[in-house]
């Protein structure tokens, strides 16, 4: 099974909502649900304390808790690609999913059902999410997880190599 999922660099992150924007508005989502948030989380006291944005969605888990609590078995994780996808016809509103979430992905629409990031489901999985497509500092990057491995460490190798210098050095484990 290929799975897919996000890659997001928090230092790259300026917190301008672009991604929230772009996957309302792909995925022509109404006024009040997100599928994707920008949240600042913060931590330490003064005057040392220090901020981060992050940009959330969905997280496909590999054991979704939100397809778990489902009493109807209207969400399910797709074998092909392991996306966790909402059957809106089989969707109670019961909320179950919602509580079960850690991440809050789950969200209740004015229909009473819930919703949430299915990875852009109707875009092919070679070409980026509209969340990704749209930020303008590449924070959001998609893929399967075997590419996203990949760019975490070619990043790695990069910060570690000294970021853009390229210094001619080789590091054996």
């Amino acid at each position: 099974m290929t799975k897919v999922g996000f890659y997001f660099d928090k230092n790259r992150c300026i917190k301008c909502h672009a991604c929230e924007v772009a996957c309302k508005g792909w995925n022509n989502i109404e006024i009040g649900p997100r599928w994707r948030t920008v949240v600042k989380v913060g931590s330490g006291t003064y005057p040392n304390v220090r901020n981060i944005n992050v940009s959330l969605a969905c997280m496909h888990c590999g054991d979704p808790p939100c397809s778990s609590a489902c009493p109807v078995n209207a969400i399910t994780k797709e074998v092909q690609d392991g996306r966790v996808v909402v059957d809106q016809a089989k969707c109670i509103g019961c909320g179950f999913c919602l509580w079960a979430c850690p991440f809050n992905a789950p969200q209740i629409g004015k229909d009473g059902k819930m919703s949430k990031c299915h990875f852009c489901k109707d875009r092919p999985l070679g070409l980026p999410r509209a969340c990704e497509e749209i930020c303008p500092t590449q924070a959001i990057r998609s893929g399967t997880m075997e590419e996203l491995n990949e760019l975490v460490r070619q990043d790695s190798a990069k910060r570690l190599m000294g970021g853009e210098t390229e210094p001619s050095l080789i590091i054996v484990k």
